[in-house]
């Protein structure tokens, strides 16, 4: 099934390539089909230009199945601007009446998740991408296995908390960064400022 796949994908390449080869050559025949293709093109470009430096700027989109999980689409080049943008979502989280939801299969700890938007492959037996879990469940068996834990590399940040054994109305915690999936740094709360826990928090069990 595979082989036929490829099989029917090369040859929409092909075909594909001898329609833009024949465009091509049809174009150069006359003047005017050219500036008129020069012209499509400047607009394709400017277009392309404005999506991404206008409608491609960082955001994070919240989890409909797992409260706690974040993912972060369009991602700052700058790190330490995404690391910034995380402090301030964690403390947006907190303090609002949030819930831990269902635990991941990888984690049982009571933590907030913040994972790149992507991962999607393409093929008979492709990947969704992180983006699965912002309205489904870990699938953990059948045929395709869809689990968070298979995207270690897009993982950006855990936050870790729990009430302050000092003060039971605040959080105390860490937040763990991640580059390309690799552990970068340790955060304490501290550096947050402390923030109240909502008094009516409930933790989902």
């Amino acid at each position: 099934m595979f082989i036929l796949i490829l099989i029917l994908l090369i040859i929409v390449a092909v075909l594909l390539l001898v329609l833009v080869f024949r465009m091509f050559k049809w174009t150069l025949k006359s003047k005017r089909r050219i500036l008129i293709a020069l012209f499509v093109l400047a607009v394709v470009v400017i277009g392309i230009g404005i999506n991404h430096f206008f409608f491609k700027n960082m955001r994070f989109i919240q989890s409909q199945v797992y409260p706690n999980l974040y993912l972060v689409k369009y991602p700052d080049k700058d790190y330490y601007r995404v690391e910034r943008a995380i402090q301030e979502k964690i403390k947006e989280h907190l303090k609002t009446e949030h819930t831990t939801g269902k635990p991941l299969s990888y984690s049982g700890e009571k933590a907030i998740y913040f994972y790149e938007y992507g991962g999607m492959s393409f093929g008979f037996l492709g990947d969704a991408g992180t983006g699965y879990f912002i309205d489904h469940e870990e699938d953990l068996g059948g045929f395709v296995t869809e689990e968070l834990g298979m995207y270690q590399k897009y993982r950006l940040a855990e936050f870790h908390y729990n009430p302050c054994p000092n003060d039971s109305t605040v959080y105390c915690g860490e937040i763990n960064y991640f580059n390309q999936g690799e552990f970068s740094k340790v955060d304490s709360l501290k550096k947050l400022a402390s923030i109240p826990i909502h008094p009516n928090h409930k933790a989902l069990k």
